[in-house]
């Protein structure tokens, strides 16, 4: 088969932020609380520029609500973030926020209880360090602002407390709708994500120096990347378990407007994912397609494919992969540690083996 070369958005690139557009920093009300429910953090991000700067404010530290905003780590280890994953719609103006000229948004992040595995790692001293990596808009080049981490120690209660009580541990992946029309296609996008994983865990071991490997996950081991996207492609019993619904809303993120397509919560055991669901928003029945337009690399953004999206969070329920930067062109742009660790780098590469022996 003709396997044509990968190709990105020049455009896109030069959409980005520069070094220096954009300053973060971060501090704590306390250094030291008795409990994690008493943890408050402030971020500041500020924009020295003489022009307006828009910026994706979600799965950042500009993102309040139950997304990644801060990597944790306690004793140089990484402590598992146990809350919200998803798929967005970069087109909808709601993730955004404009930082004006000469001007700073301040945000506080409270109730960081359920979205980290505190009890795993003990009472101690955790370091917070800001996720700040921002992009302009649909597959615009990531900017990652460098900033300092903030300790916060926590003398007595880790105890785990859960984003969703009494969220269930299921047996692989298994499509949950009473609609039977919209059940048949949770059960297609299953089909086609693991389709697409398939394909492209398939490329790895039959062209280890591909250009679209190279492009997505170069700078990683290959064994690494091809198991994450093989479990996924499997559905074993090794990637965890989960029901991808078609109702349902507990993080309430699936409003009108949002922006979100779908999204992943975590169930977490002894410092591990055992278990997942998947939630699909009604954008994701109304609005994506089916693999069309692949052809014309209209698979560069996230709304290109049903069966990409699952794939995408997919990621997030098997690997434990992040929302760092969105579309294909920015996947990239990435760093080799953060492109392993980005869950539309693994849609991408799907998509586009996809493209490669479909077009």
């Amino acid at each position: 088969m003709f396997r044509a070369g990968v190709v990105l958005s020049l455009t896109a690139l030069a959409l980005g932020l520069s070094s220096g557009d954009l300053h973060v920093s971060l501090k704590a009300i306390s250094s030291s609380v008795q409990s994690v429910d008493d943890i408050i953090l402030t971020a500041v991000v500020s924009n020295p520029t003489k022009e307006d700067i828009r910026v994706i404010a979600k799965n950042n530290v500009l993102d309040g609500s139950a997304t990644r905003s801060f990597a944790l780590s306690k004793d140089d280890n990484s402590v598992l973030f146990t809350g919200v994953r998803s798929t967005l719609d970069l087109s909808e103006d709601s993730l955004y926020v404009t930082i004006p000229a000469g001007s700073s948004i301040a945000v506080n992040h409270t109730d960081l209880g359920p979205l980290y595995d505190f009890e795993t790692s003990g009472t101690g001293t955790f370091n917070f360090a800001p996720v700040a990596v921002f992009q302009t808009g649909a597959d615009a080049a990531p900017l990652q602002v460098k900033t300092d981490a903030v300790a916060v120690e926590v003398t007595h209660d880790v105890a785990k407390r859960e984003l969703v009580p009494g969220t269930l541990e299921r047996r692989l992946s298994t499509p949950t709708c009473a609609d039977a029309g919209r059940l048949q296609i949770l059960q297609d996008a299953l089909a086609n994500a693991r389709s697409l994983a398939g394909g492209a865990a398939t490329d790895i071991l039959s062209h280890p120096n591909g250009v679209e490997y190279s492009t997505y996950f170069g700078g990683n081991t290959q064994s690494d990347i091809w198991f994450n996207l093989d479990r996924i492609a499997g559905d074993l019993s090794s990637s965890g378990t989960r029901q991808i619904h078609c109702t349902g809303d507990p993080a309430s993120l699936c409003g009108a407007g949002s922006g979100t397509i779908a999204y992943t919560l975590v169930v977490t055991s002894g410092g591990a994912i055992v278990g997942s669901d998947i939630y699909v928003c009604e954008y994701f029945f109304s609005s994506i397609s089916v693999n069309t337009g692949v052809c014309n690399n209209d698979y560069i953004l996230t709304q290109s494919s049903r069966g990409g999206v699952l794939l995408h969070e997919l990621s997030h329920a098997t690997a434990g992969t992040s929302d760092i930067a969105y579309g294909c062109t920015a996947c990239a742009a990435l760093g080799a540690a953060d492109k392993k660790n980005n869950a539309d780098n693994y849609r991408c590469m799907g998509m586009d083996i996809y493209k490669d022996y479909n077009c």
